[in-house]
């Protein structure tokens, strides 16, 4: 009898364990359908999320101004990988190079076709405008370096190809704040410009 006792309450330590595992929440698993997958020589990037953005990137302040232009390259970054131009217009206001790009990139997309690399990585944004306010221009340079780019066509042709420049290049951006919050309304490369001593 006793040693029958013993060994259920032994054994209740190990059911209430397994019964706490069997309802334990574990993190839904991602199909593998739904994964991000970037672009090859031979598909087009997949499930790839739109960059997610934050307070600082809204205020109007010099931080925030430097916030916005990191996050509007990161928005080509993803216009390039998807062809989502309204991503990219609507934080437009003017900018007429920018526009025909986000229309272009979304035309190759519509037409079947896809880019592979052109990623701008963005190493500095330099404010050049001292003063920050609502509704003032507020200007930049931006150095930026590119991956190599690939323009596909939906045979899987290659359209259009720029190679990989270790030196980079230069953007020139004006930028305003409006209505709480930055649009961009003039960029440019300007792969001459000198840039501020950091």
């Amino acid at each position: 009898m006793n040693l029958f006792r013993i060994a259920a309450t032994a054994a209740l330590p190990l059911l209430v364990l397994t019964s706490c595992a069997g309802t334990s929440e574990s993190a839904p698993a991602t199909p593998a359908d739904a994964r991000p997958s970037p672009a090859s020589s031979s598909a087009a990037a997949a499930n790839i999320q739109r960059p997610p953005s934050n307070d600082l990137v809204g205020e109007m302040s010099p931080e925030g101004a430097r916030a916005f232009l990191y996050y509007y390259f990161d928005l080509k970054a993803y216009v390039l990988q998807t062809g989502d131009a309204p991503a990219m217009l609507e934080v437009l206001d003017g900018a007429a190079s920018e526009q025909a790009e986000a229309e272009r990139l979304q035309a190759v997309y519509d037409d079947g076709g896809w880019v592979l690399g052109g990623q701008p990585k963005v190493e500095n944004v330099f404010l050049t405008t001292e003063d920050v306010a609502e509704g003032v221009d507020v200007t930049a340079l931006i150095p930026v370096n590119p991956d190599a780019y690939t323009e596909f066509s939906e045979d899987g042709s290659i359209s259009e190809q720029r190679p990989f420049s270790p030196a980079g290049t230069i953007y020139s951006a004006t930028i305003r704040y409006a209505d709480g919050a930055w649009k961009v309304t003039a960029l440019e490369e300007t792969p001459d410009a000198e840039l501020p001593e950091a």
